[in-house]
């Protein structure tokens, strides 16, 4: 049994950072907060779409309700268990579903089906055209990641250290895999995601892990990260982002650890580099981005993981994991602005405030649009314009 839950790791980490900010003085203070931002010249527009609400998403469980894209349609849930499509591309309402569950995990949205999951652990299956309930299923411990569907199976990672795989039909158990946890962790775990008829998941060990998404062997194992130092929280490195298929190269990254780029086929390491994040990276125009703790962007040469280039203009800012989108890289922080990064030179080059809630959640990129969730349930679409 671990010696804390994943909620007291939170209320541990805020009580710390309190108790130093208190014994801090006025210049230390200031060193502590969000880094203001400067202004910039914009050369694109974040230019919105279509938005809407959708209800209260549980920020004080830290719940990461990130939407699902499919057929055309962009699936969102909130923490009451109201489960909603909207057309991705003008934003039209086209089925709700009321389910009595305070839901957790995100949307995995693939093979006709929409599935979300419960701080119970309890997972159901809805037809992606109309929002009928299809299946449910109780797994062994609280989900607060989003599903992957794909290759016949629906794979949920649970809390406490499985991964269980799913007949995307009938609902039933395939197969079901364990892994032993480390004594602490970070509030959070990362979405599997399914390639190749593998099922790839992060772990809270530091490990990244594949499965035949078939029946749940394993086919490789690799870790991304080493725990260092005497205290547990030092020895925290948790992926709770989900790792990033391009090609033939899986892409993650840990908490206090590292950001990696391996061989998708057996885990080969291609290359490694230092670095700490609890959110998934971007790929794209020949580089790895990486929002860091501390709120750094990085961007890592694809093929060898060099630095390329950092910007440290957006500090204390608690960034979103970044996504590339069209020829930018964009961020979201706590005061609800998207920042768009050239790729190139990791200068800015746009700015958007969606909401005055926080933007943490995963952001999504379908096509030419660009989807926003904020802490408020706030949903936008957005599209990439260049300024004349």
């Amino acid at each position: 049994m671990k010696c804390l839950s994943r909620a007291a790791n939170r209320a541990l980490a805020v009580a710390l950072a309190v108790a130093l900010a208190a014994c801090a003085s006025n210049d230390e203070k200031e060193d502590t907060d969000p880094l203001e931002l400067v202004d910039i010249t914009a050369s694109v527009e974040l230019k919105e779409v279509w938005s809407t609400n959708i209800g209260d998403i549980d920020v004080k469980r830290y719940a990461m309700l990130e939407p699902g894209i499919g057929a055309g349609r962009i699936v969102a849930a909130n923490s009451d268990g109201d489960v909603i499509a909207f057309d991705r591309s003008t934003g039209k309402r086209q089925w709700k579903t009321e389910l009595d569950v305070e839901l957790s995990g995100g949307v995995g949205v693939g093979l006709g089906v929409a599935v979300v999951a419960d701080y119970r652990g309890r997972v159901v299956a809805l037809d992606l055209n109309d929002g009928s309930e299809l299946w449910k299923y109780q797994v062994s411990g609280e989900v607060v990641s989003a599903p992957a569907v794909g290759s016949g199976v629906v794979v949920v990672q649970t809390v406490d250290g499985k991964l269980v795989g799913l007949d995307a039909t009938s609902g039933e158990e395939r197969w079901s895999h364990s892994t032993v946890l480390p004594v602490l962790t970070l509030r959070g775990t990362a979405a599997p995601v399914i390639s190749g008829g593998n099922v790839i998941a992060g772990l809270d060990n530091g490990k990244l892990i594949a499965l035949d998404a078939r029946d749940g062997v394993p086919r490789w194992e690799q870790r991304v990260a080493i725990p260092q130092g005497s205290a547990e929280l030092e020895r925290v490195v948790d992926i709770d982002g989900a790792p990033v298929v391009r090609g033939d190269l899986v892409f993650a990254a840990s908490y206090q650890g590292r950001v990696v780029a391996l061989s998708r086929d057996d885990g080969r390491g291609l290359w490694a580099r230092d670095a700490s994040t609890n959110h998934s990276v971007a790929v794209g125009a020949g580089n790895v981005y990486l929002s860091d703790a501390s709120g750094s962007v990085y961007a890592y040469n694809v093929g060898n993981g060099q630095i390329v280039w950092s910007n440290d203009e957006l500090l204390r800012r608690a960034l979103s994991g970044p996504a590339y989108f069209g020829d930018v890289v964009v961020v979201g922080d706590l005061e609800g602005y998207l920042h768009a990064l050239d790729p190139a030179t990791g200068n800015f080059v746009g700015r958007k405030r969606i909401d005055s809630d926080p933007v943490r959640i995963p952001l999504l990129v379908d096509g030419d649009l660009l989807f926003a969730l904020s802490d408020d349930g706030e949903l936008v679409a957005l599209r990439l314009e260049r300024r004349q």
